[in-house]
C-alpha cells in the first residue's frame, strides 16, 4: 500500500477545500460589512476552518512531496473513501465553529460534534437529511456553504479532483472508476481526466443556466444561488424551512423539476448529444425506463390525489408551511409530479406533506423510493439499470421453471449483460436490503422500543442509504432528524457514505486481504 501518495493527494484535496472556505469567509465578511451582525461569527468560523484545513493539507503535501506517484486499485479505494470522510470533517468545521463563536440561541442547532458532521456528510453525499430545526435562522454565508458542499458532492469530489489535477497520471482513471456510480462505468473519452472534464463542463453548464432562470422566476440572488447548487446536485438542501413550497411559485417548481430530471440522466448521454449522436441517446433503454417511471408514477400519484378528493369532500392536500389546497386536477398534478420527480432523482426537495396522502399514492412513492435515477448521474439510490437487470433475472428464472431447456442471453436494449454485471447488480440489491434491515434494527436499539416507530426507523435507514433525505413517519417532508440520539445519527451518517460510494468500495477497506501485501 502506497500510503505516502494517498496522504499527499488527500493533502492537496484539503488545500482546495481550504481555498473554498477562505472564499466563503469573504462572503461572510461582505454580509457583515452590510450590517448583518450574525455574520461576524460566521466570518471567524470560516477563517478558523480555512486555517485548520490549510495546516493539515499543507503538512500532508510537504511531508510526502517526494512520494512515488503510482496509484493502484487499493490506493484508489482508500483515497476515495478517505476523501469523502475527510471532506465531510473539513466541511463540518464551519458549522461547529459558528456554533461555538455565535451567542445567539439558534447556534445550539449545530452544537457538539455529531450534529455538524451529520449535516456535512448529508450535504457532501447529497442526501439532504437535516438536523436543522430552523434553517432560516442561520447566517446566509453558512447556508451558502451548506449548499456549496452539496454542489461539490453532487459531481463527486474525486471527479473534480481528477478533472483539475493532472498529477495523478494513470492513477486518475482508477480513482474515477472507483468513485463513478453504475454497473459498468466507462470513460467518455480515452483518458479519465478528459472524461471528468467533460462531465465538469456539463455540470457547470447546468449550474450557469439554472441560476439566471430562477432569477427571472422572482428568486433573490441568494436563494437562486443556493437552490441552483442543490437542485443540479439533486441534493435537497433549501434555504427555507418550507423547502420549495415557501416560494409558492409554479415557475420555480417547473424549473427545479427540469434540472432535477436533467441531473438524473447519465452524463455520458450529454457527451453523445454534443457529438450529435442522438440515435444512440434514444437507444438507451435505461433512459426510456427512467422517463417511463417518471411519467407513470407521476400520473398514478396525481390521479390518486384527485380521485381521493371525490371520495372525501373534506380532503385537502397539505402544503409545507401549514397551508392546504383543494385536490383539484391541477393541484394534484402540481404536487404529485414534483414529489415523484424529487424522490425518483433522490433530490429530497418537497412542496407537500406526502405522508398524509392516500394509501395508493404512498404505495407509488414507496415503489420508487430507493430506485434512484440513471447510473452516471448525480442521483443516489440503486439505479434504474440495476433494478431492471434484477427484474429480468427474476423473470428469466421464473421461465426456467417451465422451460428449463431455453437458454438466451440477458439483454438490456441491444447490450448483452455480462455475468459479472449480473452478479454485481443482484449482490448490491441484496446488500442494500440487508443494510436497511440492519440500520432499522440499530435505530430501534439506540432509540428504544418506544422511542421510534418501525415506519420512521426503516424509512430513515432507507432514505439515508439511498441519499433521498426526507422519509416517512417522524422524519417526513415536514420533519427533521435532530431529535435522534447521537448513536442513531452516527448510524445514518455511515449509511449516507455507503450509499454514495455504493457499498463495495467502503466495505473493501474492512477486509483483511485488502491490507495484505502483494
Amino acid at each position: 500500500m502506497n500510503f505516502p501518495i494517498v496522504i499527499r493527494q488527500l493533502g492537496l484535496l484539503v488545500l482546495l477545500l481550504a481555498a473554498t472556505l477562505l472564499a466563503h469567509a469573504g462572503v461572510a465578511g461582505i454580509y457583515w460589512a452590510t450590517g448583518d451582525d450574525a455574520e461576524e461569527a460566521a466570518l471567524w468560523a470560516f477563517l478558523t476552518a480555512a486555517g485548520i484545513a490549510a495546516l493539515f493539507g499543507g503538512t500532508g503535501m510537504m511531508w510526502f512531496r517526494g512520494a512515488i506517484r503510482e496509484i493502484g486499485r487499493r490506493e484508489a479505494c482508500l483515497l476515495v473513501v478517505s476523501a469523502w470522510v475527510i471532506g465531510a470533517i473539513i466541511s463540518a468545521i464551519p458549522f461547529a465553529a459558528w456554533s461555538m463563536f455565535c451567542s445567539l440561541p439558534q447556534a445550539d442547532m449545530l452544537d457538539g460534534v455529531v450534529d455538524p458532521f451529520f449535516e456535512a456528510m448529508s450535504g457532501l453525499t447529497t442526501c439532504g437529511a437535516t438536523i436543522l430545526t430552523d434553517i432560516e435562522a442561520l447566517p446566509r454565508s453558512i447556508l451558502i456553504w451548506r449548499s456549496m458542499i452539496q454542489w461539490i458532492g453532487g459531481l463527486g469530489v474525486i471527479v473534480i479532483f481528477v478533472a483539475i489535477l493532472p498529477s495523478l497520471g494513470t492513477g486518475g482513471k482508477k480513482m474515477y472508476l472507483t468513485e463513478s456510480t453504475g454497473p459498468a462505468p466507462e470513460g467518455l473519452r480515452p483518458h479519465a481526466r478528459e472524461t471528468a472534464r467533460v462531465i465538469l463542463l456539463v455540470y457547470l453548464g447546468f449550474t450557469l443556466l439554472e441560476f439566471p432562470i430562477l432569477l427571472l422566476c422572482g428568486m433573490s440572488v441568494f436563494d437562486a444561488v443556493c437552490q441552483t447548487f442543490t437542485s443540479v446536485a439533486t441534493g435537497g438542501f433549501s434555504t427555507r424551512n418550507g423547502s420549495i413550497a415557501s416560494f409558492d411559485s409554479v415557475a420555480v417548481e417547473m424549473v427545479m423539476m427540469t434540472f432535477m430530471i436533467l441531473s438524473g440522466i447519465s452524463f455520458s448521454l450529454y457527451f453523445l448529444a454534443f457529438r450529435r449522436r442522438f440515435e444512440l441517446i434514444w437507444q438507451s433503454s435505461e433512459l426510456r425506463l427512467f422517463l417511463a417511471l417518471l411519467v407513470i408514477v407521476s400520473i398514478a400519484c396525481s390521479l390518486a390525489l384527485w380521485t381521493h378528493g371525490w371520495q372525501d369532500p373534506n380532503y385537502r392536500i397539505s402544503v409545507l408551511g401549514g397551508t392546504s389546497v383543494e385536490p383539484t386536477l391541477w393541484n394534484s398534478l402540481r404536487y404529485g409530479v414534483f414529489t415523484v420527480v424529487s424522490i425518483l432523482t433522490t433530490s429530497g426537495f418537497a412542496t407537500a406533506v406526502y405522508e398524509d396522502w392516500p394509501a395508493v399514492a404512498i404505495v407509488c412513492l414507496l415503489s420508487i423510493f430507493m430506485v434512484g435515477a440513471m447510473a452516471g448521474s448525480t442521483s443516489g439510490g440503486i439505479k434504474v439499470i440495476r433494478v431492471w437487470i434484477a427484474g429480468k433475472l427474476m423473470l428469466r428464472d421464473i421461465e426456467r421453471e417451465f422451460r428449463p431447456d431455453v437458454v438466451r442471453p440477458l439483454k438490456v436494449g441491444r447490450s448483452i449483460i455480462s455475468p459479472d454485471v449480473r452478479v454485481s447488480a443482484i449482490v448490491l440489491v441484496l446488500f442494500t436490503i440487508t443494510l436497511v434491515a440492519v440500520g432499522t434494527g440499530l435505530l430501534k436499539i439506540f432509540e428504544g422500543a418506544d422511542g421510534i416507530d418501525l415506519t420512521t426507523a426503516s424509512s430513515a435507514a432507507a432514505s439515508c442509504l439511498a441519499n433521498v433525505g426526507p422519509a416517512f413517519g417522524r422524519v417526513g417532508s415536514d420533519d427533521h432528524y435532530s431529535w435522534l440520539t447521537s448513536a442513531s445519527k452516527s448510524v445514518l451518517v455511515a449509511l449516507m457514505l455507503l450509499g454514495r460510494l455504493e457499498l463495495f468500495v467502503v466495505f473493501a477497506l474492512f477486509t483483511r486481504r485488502f491490507w495484505d501485501r502483494g
